[in-house]
């Protein structure tokens, strides 16, 4: 067998040394941008690891974890500082090193060191003797030193992310702190209205009647609201005794595409209007047990405990753990929020954030 071979069957094809044929249709590009970094004092091995380790999935979210670990061991190959000066970024392992160093097979590991020529952060180098270990071959890392400056930029952009999370988890957590107070208040002058003797006439009552004799889930007899809250109504069935939270309802209906597919057009109506009626409000307590029994699918007896603890709260956590984006495990995120001692603020930030997302979702 000879050492080199001709690409394609194109006629008086120039030979290539055997190992540079069938690459990534980009390679031109990618020897052109290990061709253009010639050296730079602004970095050493450590920083650049360290800067890889955080930016590069960034850039190239497709790799794998073992793509992203085998860069990092090749640029640790890097023992002498000055070639970041020089250029000469040559490193050697050879494919059973680099496979006893990951725990990984040499099939995996030449799979990986491909997927990370394709998305341009090396090049395999070998010699006519198809071999990576002789005379000028090897793995050249030029590619990764030419691309510092975008590492560089999705560090800072991912930093910038992070931080607007941190701002918006702070704003939230201060929002809480807020209606706790506001809360605390409020009941300190419920108290005083109470202890005084004085009948409240501030909050119109109101109640939703189904037709006697049926299996009604909302029944009348609502109970009286405290100061600063919408009326309530009574829930029976199968989340007997709890009460219905107008507030809760309202943003339930307005955020959760979830809750929306299970409803009539007359039904949503209904429910963003100023008196909604019982046997829409009826249609929304069948839509939420729908969606726990056929998406959330959390056991029963949690359901039961969840619901006597947080009342209408539950209901408004189910449809958030169905729209939230980004949830892997419906059932144990509602069970997480079920475990909240505020289960009510929490609820309601999290659908108003559903609502401000395009189509509902966060």
């Amino acid at each position: 067998m000879t050492t080199t071979e001709s690409i394609g069957s194109i006629p008086n094809a120039a030979p290539v040394p055997r190992g540079l044929a069938d690459r990534t249709d980009s390679y031109p590009e990618l020897l052109s941008l290990a061709d253009s970094f010639t050296g730079t004092t602004e970095v050493t091995t450590a920083s650049v690891v360290g800067l890889v380790s955080r930016a590069v999935s960034q850039l190239s979210p497709c790799m794998t974890d073992l793509s992203v670990r085998l860069l990092i061991i090749l640029i640790e190959h890097v023992y002498d500082e000055r070639a970041w000066r020089t250029g000469r970024l040559t490193v050697w392992p050879g494919n059973r090193r680099l496979a006893e160093m990951t725990g990984k097979n040499e099939r995996s590991v030449r799979r990986a060191l491909c997927q990370l020529e394709a998305n341009h952060w090396i090049v395999r180098r070998y010699s006519c003797t198809n071999r990576r270990a002789d005379g000028g071959a090897g793995i050249d890392l030029r590619p990764v030193a030419a691309r510092l400056h975008d590492l560089r930029q999705a560090e800072i952009f991912l930093e910038q992310k992070i931080e607007a999370t941190r701002e918006q988890a702070r704003a939230e957590r201060d929002d809480l702190a807020r209606l706790a107070e506001q809360q605390a208040r409020e009941q300190g002058s419920a108290n005083e209205h109470k202890e005084s003797g004085e009948a409240d006439s501030s909050v119109h009552r109101k109640s939703y009647k189904l037709n006697p004799g049926s299996t009604n889930l909302v029944q009348s007899g609502a109970s009286q609201a405290t100061p600063g809250q919408r009326s309530i109504n009574r829930v029976t069935g199968p989340v007997s005794g709890i009460d219905v939270d107008s507030e809760i309802l309202f943003l339930m209906v307005q955020a959760s595409p979830t809750l929306q597919k299970q409803l009539s057009a007359a039904e949503l109506c209904d429910l963003v209007g100023p008196e909604p009626s019982s046997a829409s409000i009826e249609a929304v307590v069948s839509a939420v047990r729908w969606i726990i029994t056929h998406q959330v699918k959390l056991r029963p007896a949690v359901w039961r405990v969840g619901v006597e603890k947080h009342g209408w709260a539950a209901l408004a956590a189910v449809v958030v753990a169905a729209d939230r984006q980004g949830v892997r495990d419906p059932a144990g995120y509602l069970y997480s929020m079920l475990k909240a001692a505020r289960l009510r603020d929490t609820v309601r930030h999290s659908l108003r954030a559903l609502e401000q997302q395009e189509s509902g979702h966060a």
